[in-house]
């Protein structure tokens, strides 16, 4: 077992991890201050996912390729889900801890009221309290039924609460199907919650012919409506359903029998959770309907009302909300952690990860400054300053003695020639400069960059990017284009572009960057429209 070592570390030049969640089978989950945006964003607190593939030892490159492969799902089922009801996705990336483990990760918002398991252990919720939370993830789940993607997963502890408790989302779409028809099913979920079609070796019925001549079963969004009143079951009892795993909920606890609303509830739970998907509620709205209106006192309408009006007043309850949907950050690509290990520098055109930089103290004393937005995929991670990372480095109590006589004469000349060697490639790059902008001729050996096809164009920003006085990678910031920002390509440089600003996608905020012209990387600007 191999743990990454992450913690009181700096991620992504961005991201501060501050202390370690939890851990489950190939995955670690930690919480991070993002030092890019304000402490008063609601995303200054973020959830970091590592896949970390030796968590249970080396695996062979068929399990990594398929753990990676599903690390990459769960990033495109949540892009593709997003929901007000559903945990957002903000970013992604790849790393090397401070063991030299390379591990990719997600970057999640972080919901600081906990999950609903250990919401109701705290404190049993009344039942107008569960139909509350039950219909936020109906409206949740319908949503990710529509985008064809079963969750497969549906469970208390996946469900989780914000601060103030008012909302409920649905996260961890680590092992969520994309397409409802995409293939057979696999044993996945948790036993108590899954239900019967997720193990394909638990037999319900009694083995006939057809059932050996019958192909195998699909997945349906009946999977996820067992699953989730099994947890309504959890949330109006206090209890988990362990006494019913793998079969139907036939009686409620003594603690709720004698409710008025305990024999219709017990009935949509029943039809909801039969073993044959096919005597299941079809669709997670007609299960809301069922039991919303089991949930109705036993009282006579004097007008009855018409049958379509109420289920579109239903179905406009679970679309409720959906159009506040957060935009999704670049899609999320990862490669398998050995491939990665054994890629050349720039091979391909895949820079590989970056390692651990460990900042100095002449760092410590200084608060992290605002950043721009980080490359996707290409990740640093540097330790945080002032905090021992143990076993950070190698200790030897030999170190004062090495220190005197031969050792610190060999320090100083090992600083030497690496101070003569840089400054000749100072001077190298210096005179190869001057050569170019002297107009040195072209040759079949020696082309300065063609002229671009996108000199002329407007362009809007991606991003908050900064303007550099140089093409280069060397900080030379002047100005700054806001997301959105309108700006004209006035001349091109291999990946650098001179813009000039011709409308700023909000008022701007700092005074000493009011350059309007400048270079910055294409990656940053819109060229696709």
């Amino acid at each position: 077992m191999s743990q990454l070592k992450l913690q009181q570390c700096r991620l992504d030049g961005r991201y501060d991890i501050q202390e370690c969640l939890g851990r489950g089978s190939y995955a670690e989950i930690y919480i991070a201050r993002d030092n890019a945006v304000e402490a008063s964003d609601p995303h200054s607190t973020v959830v970091i996912k590592a896949l970390n593939v030796l968590l249970q030892g080396v695996p062979d490159d068929e399990l990594e390729r398929t753990l990676t492969e599903n690390f990459q799902n769960e990033a495109v089922a949540l892009d593709r889900v997003r929901h007000p009801n559903i945990i957002n996705r903000l970013g992604h990336g790849t790393a090397i801890d401070l063991s030299s483990t390379t591990f990719h990760y997600l970057v999640l918002e972080y919901l600081s009221g906990g999950d609903l398991a250990a919401h109701c252990r705290k404190q049993p919720l009344t039942f107008d309290e569960a139909l509350f939370y039950l219909e936020q993830v109906c409206v949740g789940l319908a949503h990710a039924h529509e985008c064809h993607v079963i969750h497969r997963d549906i469970k208390p502890q996946n469900l989780l609460l914000t601060e103030d408790g008012k909302v409920v989302k649905i996260a961890d779409f680590g092992v969520a199907k994309l397409e409802a028809t995409e293939g057979a099913i696999t044993r996945v979920g948790t036993n108590i919650y899954a239900p019967p079609e997720h193990n394909p070796l638990l037999h319900t019925g009694h083995l006939d012919t057809a059932s050996l001549s019958s192909t195998q079963a699909h997945l349906t969004p009946a999977a996820d409506i067992y699953s989730l009143a099994k947890t309504a079951y959890t949330m109006l009892a206090g209890e988990a359903p362990r006494r019913f795993s793998h079969r139907p909920i036939t009686e409620l606890p003594d603690s709720i029998a004698n409710k008025s609303w305990a024999s219709s509830v017990l009935r949509v739970l029943k039809r909801a959770t039969q073993s044959n998907q096919l005597e299941r509620y079809q669709t997670v709205q007609e299960f809301w309907e069922e039991l919303a209106d089991a949930a109705l006192p036993p009282t006579q309408l004097l007008h009855q009302p018409d049958e379509a009006d109420v289920r579109k007043r239903t179905g406009d309850q679970l679309t409720a909300g959906m159009q506040a949907v957060i935009e999704a950050p670049p899609r999320a690509r990862f490669d398998s952690t050995r491939g990665l290990r054994q890629l050349e520098p720039n091979a391909n055109g895949k820079a590989r990860p970056r390692i651990v930089v460990q900042l100095g103290n002449a760092e410590s004393a200084r608060p992290p400054a605002p950043l721009a937005p980080a490359q996707p995929a290409h990740e640093i991670l540097a330790a945080m300053p002032d905090i021992s990372v143990e076993n950070a480095r190698p200790k030897t109590d030999k170190s004062k003695d090495w220190m005197s006589g031969r050792g610190m004469r060999f320090l100083v000349a090992m600083l030497l020639i690496i101070a003569f060697a840089g400054m000749l490639l100072a001077t190298h790059n210096y005179f190869r400069g001057r050569l170019w902008g002297a107009g040195r001729p072209a040759t079949p050996g020696n082309n300065p960059p063609t002229p671009s096809a996108d000199i002329g164009r407007e362009v809007l920003t991606t991003t908050d990017v900064y303007l550099h006085r140089d093409p280069g990678t060397i900080p030379s910031r002047i100005g700054l284009a806001e997301k959105g920002s309108r700006v004209r390509v006035l001349s091109t440089n291999n990946a650098w572009y001179e813009v000039q600003i011709l409308e700023h996608g909000r008022a701007p905020v700092r005074d000493d960057l009011n350059a309007q012209r400048g270079w910055v990387n294409k990656r940053y600007l819109n060229l696709e429209s």
